[in-house]
């Protein structure tokens, strides 16, 4: 089916050539969400009106609400118009989310095609590179991946970073009422294999044995428990994540199968992005020990810009970080195994747990010198906001002002 008219003209609102379709779920509780939520924001800012073509799932300030709400009733309308099921081909752009094997949702079709892509996977065919190849534009997350497509003859890619909402993260004291005397440690991010839960949980166990009030600090709920499952490869998991009681999974109990005293662990679980800011500033440090990073860790660089020394696996995109960013670098990188056959893992990296644990006596023993630094990677941060960065992700587009 095409959809060559979106709807009535409405004094040029609707015009074709002023639609930009955003083809994933606008969210405010995961990663692409997000993204979505700020690339919307900054079409509108740029006089196009974004279309997401899925239902939306938001908990916004009341300043966002009303600047988005021309781009969600556009989508209402757009989507009742497309109906339930079949393919379409529309007369505007769209933007579609690439991941693995460089695969996206095609029951959409965009006049032209663009893409913003996250893949961990590096083994691409030759049908992923043709595909790829096919988009008008595709967006990188990080150096890393750029060089990958670069590698394999992509001329149609350039690297775009996520940004921060300074109006949220950024450097505040607050009462530690949540973990008074507690040296805390925040560690964010959907428990998988990737992620480096395993190697993250068994750094901190090796450094709370020496300091029993350290506090490990977690968001790795997982909504889609069977990637959670994906852990058991990683070298240090000895047990399944179990299904949770009011929750997809009981991370709690994951953690103490793996010899972290109950006392020595928080899991937050889902949190509204606009509330979790306070939650990690609970926190003394924030550790990252992924395997690999198709992006720069939005969760990482909100650490960042609130001001907590950061300790990152120096792999895949976490590098571009550690190179622009005061941070704490986990340097000793062995090469990963990979998985299946068809699992691709060149770059990712295997961090050392006792590199962890050394880094964190580090932070705990020089706590206003790394307080210091942090405050610096914060300073730094202020200028990768959500509204520069997606302002630079639409010109990369070629999707300014019609």
């Amino acid at each position: 089916m095409h959809i060559e008219a979106a709807a009535p003209d409405r004094g040029g609102r609707f015009a074709l050539n002023n639609l930009v379709g955003i083809n994933w779920t606008l969210s405010s509780f995961h990663g692409w969400g997000i993204l979505g939520v700020n690339l919307a924001l900054g079409l509108l800012r740029a006089g196009r009106l974004a279309v997401p073509l899925h239902k939306t799932s938001l908990s916004l300030t009341d300043e966002d609400w009303q600047r988005i709400k021309p781009a969600l009733g556009a989508g209402d309308e757009i989507r009742s118009l497309m109906g339930e099921g079949g393919r379409f081909a529309v007369g505007f752009p769209v933007i579609q989310p690439v991941g693995n094997a460089l695969r996206w949702d095609e029951r959409v079709e965009g006049s032209p095609q663009l893409g913003i892509t996250f893949f961990e996977n590096t083994y691409l065919d030759g049908d992923a590179v043709a595909r790829g190849k096919s988009l008008q534009r595709l967006i990188t997350g990080c150096r890393w991946a750029d060089n990958l497509l670069k590698d394999r003859g992509f001329t149609n890619t350039a690297v775009c970073y996520q940004g921060i909402d300074p109006r949220l993260y950024f450097p505040k004291d607050v009462p530690r009422t949540r973990f008074p005397d507690r040296f805390v440690v925040f560690s964010g991010g959907k428990l998988e294999f990737r992620k480096g839960q395993d190697i993250a949980l068994e750094g901190f166990r090796r450094f709370q044995a020496r300091h029993p009030d350290a506090l490990l600090l977690t968001a790795w709920q997982n909504p889609w428990p069977e990637s959670a499952l994906t852990i058991l490869h990683g070298r240090y998991a000895n047990a399944e994540p179990k299904t949770g009681s009011a929750a997809p999974l009981d991370i709690e109990g994951w953690v103490q199968a793996h010899g972290l005293p109950a006392e020595a662990h928080c899991e937050i679980g889902f949190v509204a992005h606009g509330l979790l800011p306070d939650l990690m500033r609970q926190a003394d440090a924030a550790l990252f020990a992924s395997r690999a990073e198709s992006g720069t860790n939005l969760m990482a660089m909100e650490a960042l810009a609130l001001g907590l020394p950061t300790l990152l696996s120096a792999n895949t995109g976490h590098l571009d970080l550690i190179d622009a960013l005061p941070c704490l670098a986990l340097c000793a990188q062995t090469p990963v195994v990979p998985r299946l056959e068809n699992d691709g893992v060149e770059g990712w990296g295997e961090s050392d747990p006792d590199e962890i644990a050394a880094r964190l006596e580090e932070i705990c023993d020089r706590r206003e010198e790394m307080r210091a630094m942090g405050l610096r990677a914060a300073g730094k941060m202020q200028d990768w906001s959500w509204e520069k960065q997606m302002d630079q992700m639409i010109e990369a587009l070629g999707l300014g002002a019609p």
